[in-house]
């Protein structure tokens, strides 16, 4: 007899992927934009200004605005940059450069001047979106550098833009092809310089397949908290996912715990996509219990580890299915999650899709590994990056001969195919989910008068995932304190960079016979203090 469950995995392997579409994306979010959704429901909802779009707008306003792009130039394969936090227009240039294709890259709105350098340097874009609060600093870049031509403020000359401009007509839409490039995602690289990860036409295409049901079920009647940063590619994913199911996304610029669970509560919220530290405060936090949680009936869990313990008192507070995904920018987001009607098991990132391969190499000889063994973990997925933005050597490295995805990560599979992730080969901290490179901070401290050397790590922090810490040889006799050094390091970069586990003080930084930093006797360090 064929259980319930036998039917549904049949139906996973018979899935039709997107990734087939012969259309491009403006021609695909053109077409359901226009003959699908219905053009008075709301499509995004700021939570503190209330500022809103509803879908007939965000069509219109997407097509000015490429109308406007066109006119100043902008056709495919150009750049486009977004400097913003989460806001309702976020997705219009977004939505732009797919009519155009043009190729968009956003990035993180708290970014300092020089980290805004190091990130544009990459892809040099003619025209940056951004806000007032980041305006001066975005003019302050255009005059520093020679690539920016133009900037369009959302609260200020975009106004203008979509009163002024008729729009974009069907068959003025740009028909890319599947290798186009479509997006630049930011990913820092241990050596502190960032990378622009190339996600194509193809790779945004393949990313619907898991964006709806039976994995991420946005659809028309559920409701998507628009917290996750779109600069990152969870939320930039799940923000034009939900655009293209034709739900509603209550957008927020950052964490905030009464916000947060007002929403869910005000919206009968069905299922949340969180990270680790999400997690963490829905389980502890007492103003939790002040709301109706009821409507909630899954919750995933992304961008970092989830531990055991959070897992367990997770699905006892809510009971409610939790699962966890893998994946990273490199491979468009998520390549391991158990369907919708199943739930992760503890420590477990769910099974790959039926369209990703992955198999568990020895970190010495590459081989591949047995089922249950401890190993690199690598992918093979029509949803991998074609590679890194003019960086040629590393696009290469990245991959294996038989094209397999090297992901820096160690994992195993268990009997049943199920993917546990155990550690990392990649030196990358990860702080609340964001990737925090330890040269980055190395550098920076390096350049003070008063050290002579250091050296950077992540220390295990239950509610952030890690903290970065640094170790500092100082020059003899320098008056220099950890507040000190702190304080400088916070001078240099955005929050989630700051060294929140610390500075201690040593006599040397050990390193191997070529000058690396030996990371691993800097956590046994660690340890002892």
């Amino acid at each position: 007899m064929t259980s319930k469950n036998d039917v549904r995995e049949e139906y996973i392997k018979r899935l039709h992927l997107n990734g087939s579409d012969c259309r491009s994306l403006g021609e695909i979010y053109f077409d359901i934009l226009k003959n699908d959704a219905d053009p008075n429901k709301i499509a995004l909802i700021d939570k503190f200004t209330k500022k809103q779009l509803n879908y007939g707008e965000l069509l219109d306003e997407s097509l000015r605005v490429a109308e406007e792009l066109k006119t100043l130039g902008i056709g495919k394969g150009d750049l486009v940059g977004i400097v913003s936090g989460n806001r309702p227009e976020f997705f219009v240039p977004v939505l732009s450069c797919f009519f155009i294709g043009a190729t968009i890259h956003p990035t993180n709105g708290v970014y300092l001047l020089s980290e805004l350098k190091d990130t544009f340097s990459i892809s040099k874009p003619k025209i940056i979106f951004t806000t007032e609060e980041n305006l001066k600093k975005v003019q302050q870049l255009q005059a520093d550098t020679d690539y920016i031509k133009n900037i369009i403020n959302f609260d200020g000359n975009y106004l203008s833009i979509i009163r002024e401009r008729s729009g974009l007509k069907r068959d003025e839409i740009v028909e890319n092809s599947d290798h186009d490039s479509a997006v630049i995602l930011s990913s820092s690289g241990t050596t502190g310089l960032p990378k622009g990860v190339v996600l194509t036409q193809n790779n945004i295409k393949c990313s619907f397949n898991y964006l709806k049901y039976p994995y991420i079920d946005l659809n028309p009647d559920n409701v998507l908290i628009g917290m996750m940063p779109y600069f990152h590619v969870f939320g930039f994913l799940l923000g034009i996912g939900n655009i293209r199911n034709l739900s509603l996304t209550v957008t927020l610029q950052k964490f905030q715990p009464n916000h947060y669970c007002e929403i869910i509560e005000e919206y009968n919220v069905t299922s949340l996509q969180i990270v680790p530290t999400i997690a963490v405060f829905l389980v502890n936090h007492p103003i939790v219990k002040n709301y109706d949680f009821s409507s909630v009936k899954d919750i995933l869990c992304g961008g970092a580890p989830l531990g055991a313990e959070t897992q367990i008192f997770l699905k006892q507070r809510f009971n409610c299915k939790i699962r966890q995904m893998y994946g990273m920018t490199e491979t468009s987001g998520v390549i391991c999650l158990m369907p919708i009607w199943k739930e992760s098991k503890i420590g477990g990132v769910g099974k790959p899709f039926p369209w990703v391969d992955i198999k568990i190499i020895d970190i010495d000889t590459n081989e591949e590994m047995a089922s249950g063994g401890n190993g690199e973990v690598c992918a093979k997925t029509i949803q991998n990056t074609n590679g890194y933005l003019n960086m040629e050597e590393e696009t290469t490295s990245m991959y294996l001969e038989d094209g397999y995805l090297r992901t820096g990560d160690i994992g195993y599979l268990d009997e049943n195919g199920e993917l546990f992730i155990v550690d990392r080969l990649k030196e990358l901290i990860k702080y609340k989910g964001f990737q925090v490179p330890p040269a980055e901070l190395e550098n920076i401290l390096n350049s003070h008068e008063c050290i002579v050397d250091s050296g950077v790590i992540g220390i295990p922090d239950r509610r952030a995932g890690e903290l970065p810490m640094a170790f500092v040889v100082k020059k003899d006799n320098a008056d220099i304190t950890e507040e000190i050094i702190k304080e400088f390091v916070a001078g240099h970069v955005s929050a989630h960079k700051q060294l929140h586990g610390g500075v201690k003080f040593i006599n040397e930084i050990p390193k191997g016979p070529t000058g690396k930093i030996l990371r691993k006797n800097l956590r046994e360090l660690a340890m002892t203090h």
